[in-house]
């Protein structure tokens, strides 16, 4: 065996070469933290050029272009590592021969993988979302004639960063490094930078003349944080990504730039609202290239040279124009833009926002003979599909599978393609996640016969929390799906997730989790306490109880599991993943009480045992928030006021709402009451989009809200049936605008409880459970298979499904046409 440490002793010496680059200096230092961490001792580092003294093991670190050891090394032991590339897709090298261990690669950044991937599959280390795990070993050993040299099947391994909506966009320089650090010891090599860019905007709008624009401070100070952020990112081996602006335009560009063809263009919100239509570009006028390339000469000029680029068409909006316009500005948008950045960037890449094809305006116009076709013609060779693919199960009508296997978009079987896994859109962050499907979707991805360029595969992080495991597999399977299957995945896991536990106890853990909520047999809930109820009004999709209770059992399983375990081995991440399980055991159950209680109301007329059946689930739902209340209470990160403390005050590119972090911490904590978890005030049409357990949340909007909604149906009980379910959700409706008003405008008590000392995870979770599994929770629960509906989403109307000649707010007379120029395909 080949020893790093003995007995917490310094068995090796870490060695970098004479022309060691900063990451090879960094991934020696990484090895030296992570070795301390486990072992407890340090390990030195020395340049080769002073290791004559040197006795003992040696890690050589670096490349034969960067280390004569390493070179030495490579003459010595021909044909084990890989070539030297900067083009072929990244190759890790870990290879131990006598007293040498050799972490070496093809380029800078897979040098570095190697140190990471020596400490996740040797040495059990998780880099997980919400933090690192190991075991301590005072002995850490590596096998004898080891060697590992894989290449990855990916040659983008792409994340999100920034999103303004998981509080990304107000981390400050330091925090954007640990996220960066994060991603890098998962081996992904491209970050998309989400950010509204609003210094790039400004500066593009003051170049091209636009009155009335005015360079804050607060934008300098967000020009520098993405400095920072792209500096750091690069060092690390991390290609930027840069999101192009929207081509809406402002009422003064338009003015400014009159000759210009432009389309109305409003983003989604409450159709009975004012309409506020701004004026597009259409891709093929000459402003559209002028704007972008105003934009990515001012980008390049602030934050030095980029060569990837993200490209979002119009979609989720009200579209002033005809379908057969919208068609041809969808086809020329990444030609258009293409040819715009190509001409400043020749080696740009251009990567095209699937979601514009997603949740397209008007609706189905893909699926029409010739349009996906026509699209992917269009589409230059430097332009890929970045598609964006919603993980849930809903109703035929929502997507739930990658858009090439899908016979309407099978075009895209020969585009450039990049997968990007979405665990959910728009804040719900429930646990689950289809381990199998997306294994082979990725495996699928690396199959030229199935996908001509499947080039790149990751994740995105819109959702404000995240399925640790299922992220887990993403950043897996980004490197290489070739021998992963379900069951590899629950060991590797069960290892660096529960470290020591018996195998026995650890697999089955995962397994029993993956059976819960991970797995194609059975769907877990969205968490219906933080929406608005109805009877017969549109709203997500409903499990049917029998599935739903296969979860609880399952997930009841788990916390048994857990909860035998002596104190002293429920850790930091048991005690997460335990919480998580109980906030999803509590969503279960919730859910089916409260799908009884509805459909009993609507057999109020005939039902028998009416109140006391109806008061039973009533107080089950009360049980279940009130511990949902008190076990939320001991999790810091998850109060609204920790959050508000946090970052107010931070330069944070402005959102949706118009609003901005700096302003009074009242106004700030108004903010955060509204977008930053529930969009009631900002967006009519997608309240609680931005839904999360927050404790203040739980205790003064959703659990009122609830109780409104059961006070609201305890007094129609006995009305024979009088009051119709239209009228009932109209009342409903009432209640909850009463509740969610006295949020946006009063809020929560400010106390200090966030700052104070709370119950580790794991012991808030397992009180919870103890009281919780003995109640009667089964009692009731009867389904009506005749009053259950699968219903859908927000974004229905954007399904394949709609009826493409259907009438649309969005499809109108253009308000910006000008009559006198022809249209253009």
């Amino acid at each position: 065996m080949f020893n790093l440490t003995i007995n917490a002793v310094p068995a090796s010496t870490i060695i970098v070469g004479r022309r060691a680059t900063w990451l090879d200096r960094h991934a020696a230092e990484e090895l030296r933290d992570y070795v301390k961490k486990i072992s407890g001792t340090i390990l030195n580092i020395a340049d080769e050029t002073l290791t004559m003294a040197v006795t003992g093991n040696r890690i050589l670190i670096g490349r034969p272009s960067t280390s004569d050891l390493v070179k030495n090394f490579a003459d010595q032991n021909p044909g084990i590592l890989p070539a030297e590339s900067d083009t072929e897709n990244d190759c890790l090298a870990i290879v131990q021969r006598g007293e040498v261990l050799v972490l070496s690669g093809s380029n800078d950044r897979s040098v570095y993988y190697s140190v990471c991937h020596l400490l996740q599959t040797v040495f059990h280390v998780g880099f997980y979302w919400d933090r690192d795990v190991y075991e301590a070993n005072p002995d850490m050993t590596v096998p004898d004639n080891l060697t590992i040299v894989e290449r990855s099947a990916f040659k983008f391994r792409h994340t999100i960063g920034q999103w303004v909506y998981n509080h990304g966009a107000f981390l400050n320089e330091a925090e954007r490094r640990e996220e960066l650090d994060k991603y890098a010891r998962n081996k992904i090599n491209s970050y998309r930078l989400y950010s509204w860019n609003s210094y790039a905007r400004k500066m593009t709008f003051i170049k091209l003349g636009v009155p009335g624009i005015e360079i804050k401070p607060e934008d300098i100070a967000r020009r520098d944080i993405i400095r920072d952020t792209i500096e750091y990112a690069q060092a690390l081996g991390i290609d930027i990504m840069v999101t192009l602006p929207p081509d809406e335009m402002t009422q003064d560009f338009h003015k400014l730039y009159p000759n210009a063809r432009y389309f109305g263009s409003e983003w989604v919100k409450d159709d009975n609202a004012a309409p506020q239509t701004k004026p597009c570009l259409y891709p093929e006028d000459p402003m559209f290239k002028t704007f972008f390339q105003t934009f990515v000469k001012v980008w390049i000029e602030e934050y030095g040279p980029v060569h990837n680029f993200v490209a979002s068409p119009p979609c989720e909006s009200h579209i002033s124009t005809t379908i057969d316009d919208y068609i041809n500005i969808s086809v020329n948008y990444s030609k258009y833009t293409y040819e715009a950045v190509h001409e400043l960037v020749p080696e740009a890449r251009v990567f095209f926002d699937g979601w514009g094809v997603r949740a397209n305006t008007p609706p189905c116009i893909w699926t029409m003979p010739g349009v996906m076709q026509r699209f992917v013609d269009a589409m230059p060779d430097e332009v890929y599909m970045l598609d964006l693919w919603p993980n849930r199960k809903e109703t035929d009508a929502t997507f739930r599978d990658p858009m090439y296997r899908d016979a309407n978009y099978s075009p895209l079987r020969k585009a450039r393609y990049v997968l990007e896994a979405l665990n959910e859109f728009g804040g719900d962050d429930h646990m689950h996640g289809d381990f199998a499907r997306h294994i082979e979707a990725a495996k699928e991805m690396t199959d030229p016969s199935i996908v001509e360029h499947g080039d790149g595969f990751a994740n995105c992080t819109e959702l404000c929390g995240v399925s640790l495991h299922f992220f887990d597999l993403i950043f897996q399977l980004a490197w290489n799906p070739k021998d992963i299957t379900v069951q590899s995945f629950l060991e590797d896991s069960a290892k660096r997730r529960y470290g020591g536990l018996a195998p026995e106890i650890g697999v089955k853990a995962m397994k029993t989790l993956e059976q819960a909520v991970y797995c194609d047999d059975r769907d877990s809930s969205h968490a219906r306490y933080q929406k608005r109820c109805y009877l017969v009004r549109p709203q997500r999709r409903q499990v049917p109880l029998s599935e739903t209770q296969q979860v609880v059992d399952l997930l009841n399983d788990y916390m048994t599991t857990m909860t035998a375990l002596p104190d002293d081995k429920k850790t930091d991440a048991i005690g997460q993943d335990m919480y998580d399980v109980m906030r999803q055991y509590i969503t279960e159950n919730f859910n089916m009480h409260l799908r009884c209680l509805l459909e009993l109301f609507l057999r109020r007329k005939t039902a028998k045992n009416l109140h006391e059946t109806f008061e039973l689930h009533a107080t089950m739902m009360e049980q279940l928030l009130t511990q949902l209340e008190v076990m939320t209470s001991a999790n810091t990160k998850m109060y609204v006021e920790h959050i508000v403390r946090w970052l107010q005050g931070r330069p944070c590119d402005p959102n949706v709402a118009s609003e901005d972090t700096y302003i009074p911490k009242e106004e700030f904590r108004a903010w955060m009451r509204d977008l930053g978890t529930t969009f009631v005030k900002s967006i009519p049409n997608l309240p609680d989009y931005n839904s999360q357990d927050f404790h203040e949340l739980i205790c003064y909007y959703y659990h009122p809200r609830i109780n409104a909604c059961v006070d609201t149906l305890r007094g129609l009980l006995d009305d024979g049936g009088a009051t119709s379910p239209k009228e009932v959700d109209d009342l409903l409706e009432a209640a909850y605008k009463v509740v969610e008003q006295h949020w946006i405008e009063v809020g929560y008590p400010v106390t200090d409880e966030c700052e104070a000392i709370h119950l580790p995870l794991w012991q808030a979770a397992q009180n919870a459970w103890k009281i919780l599994h003995i109640l009667p929770l089964k009692d009731g629960l009867v389904e009506s298979e005749e009053i259950v509906k699968e219903v859908i989403d927000v974004f229905a109307s954007f399904s394949e499904t709609a009826d493409p000649d259907e009438e649309r707010s969005w499809v109108s007379e253009n308000p910006f046409a000008d009559e006198n120029k022809p249209a253009e395909e």
